[in-house]
């Protein structure tokens, strides 16, 4: 938690929304052809930015769906809006639609293009509550080729708000580090695959973190731990201890034995 806390108190206030963006540096040295290209989504808990949402739906949904967020909402009769040009899809960041719907949006697929809802998206559900829930949470992020070194990749992606809770921003940080693992060749060891990320608000403000010195200070103080020496005394209080735990637990599963024998006792004379 102090982790995150000293890093990101420097984005406090910074940026007009707020929303510190993140690049994720991925070492793929063994296998840099399959991590080429690579698309995903991350469902994080909190919605990030403020988005205009076109809800395809009946018109008995329409009150529910603009109560979930929605910016407009389009009965089914009316796609032909899109394709005419009465509504302008370039005005809204995602379109999504009922289950029931989505065949009647396929006449104008070609006009909403990488809008089209998607199952795989999330954005075509018989709810559609659960429909623009989805669409507000889940972020799409892409492997690009690294400009400073061949064989890493960058995903870039807006991650959290700066006056986010400390326990959301590492929600949102363990969610995207999560979803980074599940590309991960065998070769390759969990703590080494991300080497940094970097964070930003807006185009100057910029913090470098390196995971690896992060990890290898974790890694360090888990030895000495590890490695502490106890005095002579220390190791026999500690043997006591241990022993009063156990003589403890043993007296108590002797209680336990003699209840259950008397109430078998009990039972068997009845």
């Amino acid at each position: 938690k102090q982790w995150y806390q000293r890093r990101v108190r420097g984005f406090q206030g910074a940026g007009d929304d707020g929303v510190v963006n993140a690049t994720f540096v991925i070492n793929a040295t063994a296998n840099s052809k399959k991590m080429s290209k690579v698309r995903g989504i991350a469902t994080f808990s909190e919605k990030i930015r403020d988005l205009k949402v076109l809800a395809v739906c009946d018109s008995g949904a329409h009150g529910v769906a603009m109560e979930a967020g929605a910016t407009m909402c389009l009965d089914p009769t009316d796609i032909g809006k899109i394709s005419e040009g009465e509504i302008n899809i370039d005005e809204y960041e995602s379109v999504v639609c009922t289950t029931a719907c989505l065949k009647s949006l396929a006449k104008v697929a070609r006009v909403l293009r990488a809008k089209m809802p998607h199952q795989r998206k999330g954005t075509v559900n018989d709810n559609i509550r659960t429909a623009i829930r989805a669409s507000l949470l889940n972020v799409e992020w892409e492997t690009v080729d690294s400009q400073n070194h061949s064989d890493f990749f960058n995903i870039t992606l807006p991650l959290f708000k700066a006056d986010f809770p400390i326990t959301t921003i590492k929600d949102h940080v363990t969610t995207m580090f999560g979803e980074i693992q599940k590309y991960r060749p065998a070769k390759f060891k969990p703590e080494t695959f991300v080497e940094r990320v970097e964070l930003s608000v807006g185009g100057d403000n910029i913090m470098h973190l390196d995971i690896r010195e992060h990890n290898a200070s974790y890694k360090q103080a888990e030895v000495t731990v590890l490695k502490k020496r106890y005095t002579r005394e220390e190791t026999w209080e500690l043997r006591d201890q241990a022993k009063s735990k156990q003589a403890y637990l043993d007296a108590e599963r002797a209680k336990i034995g003699a209840f259950l024998e008397n109430r078998w006792e009990s039972v068997m004379q009845e």
